[in-house]
């Protein structure tokens, strides 16, 4: 349960965490190339609106509920179930949660781990064909599992060890550390990025408006970029919101943390593209493709490109580890109250599991390529049974939860909101506006 001891020192803290949280790989590799192909500044305009639309009244939510119930998301339920009579069923809510950030952790880690190890992986200065030699290292890279191994185990023991430290000591201290460093790599890089490439021609393709390309299915891509970036549904927002100072204000908190969010998503692509331009070879593009094969080559030849490339896989890795701490924070939590045992002894079996699970996507690269679950790979079947089921629905429900089930009443009086203006905007995005629409995001996800 959470007390004193578990209660973040200062607003900030709490900011940090759940933007921390919030910033990840999608962030970097997908919002950028996402908002450029369609429609640049029409597609921004849309995804903002979609964020006060869904991610607004939903994160205001979770983060309602963690602060009230002061636990575990399992026993944040249990304990409005015991004090609120609602039906027994929604504890299932906080199970649902802590079991999709659990498996999210087990592939994301992969990726983390391949950024970590790029690090320190530049292409060389006397390459001949860098474009062929990143497009090889990467191919090199995935069939060998022993290496894959060794970072994704690499990446784990670092979450597991900040986690295991503590909500202070651990997650809140580290957080402290790597939000500003991240921040300050972003600023940074995107300087660089914009002396070095092609700053104008990626402002056109991130911003410049282009409302032909906007389409039903776009404004569904933008609905759930949305829902998706602020780490929604998954029981991560819910558990750091259990160690929320009580005079904290939520609708502040939550508007600097939506701001944090799109603020290095958008930078991301000032620093992307730019390089990406800056090279008539190569073309934008997103996921682990632009990441892997297309930036190393964009870094190569400009000047100062090993610093360059260190840097963005340093930032790329400090985003990818402030969300992993909060993808097994709530069943650490969990196995803490339930069974009475250190965090160290919990987020060591967690991470474990994590760790095992992680093979299956791991091996998807190699040992069993060939395998399939419902014609997906064990990575792809992962990533849409976490987020296009688990995630939607765990986001639906958090919104029907404190939207109908609880009292309105209740919901007002806790969450401290006197402006009855606010308030009447604010549930009926709740109860009406978000649930279609993360509605709508599932059903497009599953067809």
């Amino acid at each position: 349960m959470a007390n004193n001891s578990k209660i973040w020192k200062g607003n900030w803290t709490f900011i940090l965490a759940a933007a921390g949280s919030a910033v990840g790989l999608g962030n970097i590799w997908k919002f950028p190339y996402m908002a450029g192909e369609n429609g640049g500044g029409a597609f921004v305009i849309i995804y903002l609106a979609c964020i006060v639309l869904i991610g607004f009244p939903v994160m205001m939510s979770e983060i309602f509920l963690g602060k009230y119930g002061r636990s575990s998301p399992v026993y944040t339920m249990k304990k409005f179930v015991s004090l609120k009579g609602i039906s027994s069923y929604w504890v299932l809510l906080g199970w649902f949660g802590a079991l999709a950030g659990l498996m999210i952790l087990s592939y994301y880690s992969v990726f983390a781990g391949i950024s970590l190890a790029y690090i320190f992986s530049p292409i060389p200065a006397d390459s001949l064909n860098p474009s062929q030699y990143s497009v090889d290292f990467f191919a090199q890279f995935q069939s060998s599992p022993m290496r894959m191994i060794f970072w994704h185990s690499l990446f784990l023991i670092l979450t597991c060890f900040i986690v295991a430290k503590g909500v202070v000591d651990g997650i809140g201290a580290t957080i402290k550390i790597i939000m500003p460093t991240l921040f300050f790599l972003i600023i940074l890089l995107s300087i660089y990025s914009s002396f070095t490439g092609e700053i104008g021609k990626a402002i056109s393709f991130l911003f410049m408006p282009d409302f032909s390309k906007i389409s039903s299915s776009v404004i569904i891509s933008a609905m759930g970029q949305a829902f998706f970036t602020l780490s929604l549904g998954m029981g991560a927002i819910m558990a750091y919101g259990a160690y929320i100072p009580e005079e904290q204000n939520l609708t502040k908190t939550v508007s600097l943390i939506i701001f944090l969010d799109t603020f290095v998503a958008i930078i991301a692509g000032v620093i992307i593209f730019p390089i990406v331009f800056a090279n008539p070879e190569l073309t934008p593009t997103a996921g682990p493709s632009l990441f892997f094969e297309t930036l190393p080559v964009a870094f190569y030849g400009i000047p100062f490109s090993f610093f360059a490339s260190a840097l963005f896989f340093i930032l790329v890795s400090l985003a990818a580890l402030s969300s992993s701490v909060s993808l097994i924070e709530p069943s650490t939590a969990w196995m803490e109250d339930r069974f009475k045992i250190s965090r160290t002894y919990a987020v060591t079996i967690l991470g474990s599991i994590a760790w095992l699970l992680g093979l299956g996507s791991l091996f998807s690269f190699n040992l069993i390529a060939d395998f399939q679950i419902f014609s997906m790979s064990f990575l792809d079947f992962m990533d849409f049974l976490t987020n296009s089921i688990m995630l939607p629905l765990g986001g639906l429900f958090i919104a029907l939860l404190v939207g109908w089930i609880l009292s309105e009443n209740f919901v007002k009086e806790e969450m401290k909101i006197k402006n009855e203006l606010y308030w009447k905007i604010w549930i009926n995005l709740t109860r009406y506006v978000a649930p279609i629409l993360i509605g709508l995001v599932f059903i497009f996800a599953l067809f």
